[in-house]
């Protein structure tokens, strides 16, 4: 299950990088208008949005592997892995989000 776990990091990480590489502007342009703004506070927002739920799942998974028994300690120990790569990832995306600005 360890192979598995780095696959879905390594997935994760690619469509996180595939997602930037389209959402990146092909060419500088002269002027931003309001609706590419939008766009990307649109984009940002949803990112907040599904980390907020990746948070709600690590912690439902935490709560669940309190019910693993000890005695299988081998996989206790691989769920434990999990969810502390899960936690990692989204501390990285975390600091790809800008900055909150108080109103």
């Amino acid at each position: 299950m360890t192979f598995r776990a780095a696959i879905l990091f390594f997935a994760l990480c690619f469509a996180v990088t595939g997602l930037r590489a389209q959402n990146a502007p092909s060419a500088p342009s002269p002027a931003v208008t309001s609706s590419s703004l939008g766009m990307n506070e649109q984009q940002t927002e949803a990112l907040r949005a599904d980390i907020a739920r990746m948070k709600n799942l690590v912690q439902q998974m935490e709560i669940n592997l309190a019910f693993v028994d000890t005695t299988q300690s081998p996989l206790k120990h691989q769920f434990q892995l999990e969810i502390d790569m899960w936690k990692i990832m989204i501390v990285h995306m975390e600091k790809q989000l800008p900055p909150v600005h108080a109103h």
